[in-house]
């Protein structure tokens, strides 16, 4: 199964993984996929994470519920163009197997169905917990690596209280003082931008959601995400997924720290 809210993904999936024998079920949406789910359980999951509505991680919660022994054991893989390692450790730690990042070469999704798939493939619980337990352990690396020493003992605090948690719960992080060289080049090309185009990102970057922008603009969904395809090839972005990530944590719009960036 692909869960992707952008059509051209689901083709790109589905065409490669019927082209290698496989039969896919394609949602454009949560809701759809979890009807879906309540028919058939797939082999596989890739699972799209900025989606209208109902995002990735709330499928991925469903899917590895407890209560769900139905679906629990379902191979996950994550389909996203997010690059943040937090989102790869929660990924992990939540259930997913793997975070495939967008764009992608189509051979990743045989690879992937391979590993779960394939002769002699482990059981998905235990490489569930291979997962989880690797990236538990890299979010504690990180959490030493960034916490300030302790002014007593000259050692990192963090190292003695445990994984912070709660940075990966879902929340739009501050935006940087000086954004990484991609952010930088999309925010430089805004002024390429359509008056209708700007109010689309602008409208989004406030908390909106696509059917509230459509509704606001007096446009069709799918035309708003037609434009959104637009803007992010105009902005040198990798595809809509990318664009909504910046636009929801707040990055494409903010403004450059004083002085300008470095």
């Amino acid at each position: 199964m692909v869960v992707d809210d952008d059509p051209d993904i689901r083709t790109i999936v589905t065409v490669n993984l019927e082209g290698a024998g496989h039969r896919v079920l394609a949602a454009a949406s949560a809701a759809e996929a979890l009807a879906l789910l309540a028919d058939e359980v797939p082999d596989v999951v890739f699972l799209d994470l900025m989606m209208p509505d109902v995002d990735g991680w709330a499928v991925l919660q469903e899917l590895k519920s407890p209560r769900n022994r139905r679906l629990s054991e379902v191979p996950v893989f994550l389909l996203t163009a997010l690059v943040d390692d937090t989102h790869r450790w929660r990924g992990g730690i939540e259930g997913a197997l793997d975070h495939i990042t967008k764009p992608f070469d189509p051979s990743e999704l045989l690879r992937a169905v391979d590993a779960v798939c394939g002769p002699g493939a482990p059981p998905e619980p235990e490489l569930r917990r291979r997962v989880r337990a690797e990236s538990l352990r890299a979010l504690a690396r990180h959490d030493r690596g960034a916490d300030p020493p302790d002014a007593r003992t000259g050692s990192a605090t963090s190292g003695t209280v445990g994984v912070h948690l709660t940075r990966l719960e879902p929340q739009a992080p501050a935006a940087p003082p000086a954004p990484p060289p991609r952010v930088r080049e999309a925010r430089a090309r805004l002024g390429s931008l359509t008056p209708k185009q700007r109010r689309i990102i602008e409208h989004l970057a406030a908390g909106r959601s696509v059917t509230a922008v459509a509704a606001e603009l007096g446009m069709s969904r799918s035309n708003v995400y037609a434009g959104l395809r637009r803007i992010g090839r105009r902005l040198g972005l990798y595809g809509t997924e990318e664009l909504l990530g910046l636009l929801r944590s707040g990055e494409l719009l903010a403004p450059d720290p004083p002085g300008g960036v470095p």
